[in-house]
């Protein structure tokens, strides 16, 4: 049973930026990170190398996978509710995650606070719906 609920942040037509984000990926990092996801929706309590708050960007915080030497960093927010999760925004750490992302995922976690309908539940690979 899950304890966590995971989201996803989807632009003004709806479009799920997350999932266009993964479908553009290698097919093992997206598995991985599909894995990871379903994975920690059972833990009620994270592990340290999964997660990190980032310094200076107290309301973000990034899920790290790290997939054939490449570090994935779907970030995004504990909520909008309690025990709920929301990736805003998909990028690639190559070591120091620019300001301009992080600004426009503090955007996004923003724009999803202030209007759940920009938000929908992760949708995980065909076949692998959890």
């Amino acid at each position: 049973m899950a304890v966590w609920t995971f989201y996803d942040f989807r632009d003004r037509r709806g479009t799920n930026l997350i999932r266009l984000w993964l479908d553009g990926m290698p097919d093992k990092a997206r598995a991985k990170i599909n894995a990871r996801i379903l994975f920690m929706q059972a833990l009620p309590v994270w592990p340290e190398q999964y997660v990190s708050s980032l310094k200076g960007w107290p309301e973000l915080v990034e899920l790290r996978v790290v997939s054939t030497g490449n570090q994935y960093r779907p970030l995004g927010f504990y909520g909008p509710e309690r025990h709920e999760f929301t990736i805003v925004l998909g990028t690639l750490e190559k070591g120091k995650l620019p300001r301009r992302v992080l600004e426009a995922a503090d955007e996004n976690r923003r724009i999803a606070l202030a209007d759940r309908n920009r938000i929908c539940k992760h949708e995980f690979d065909k076949g692998t719906d959890a």
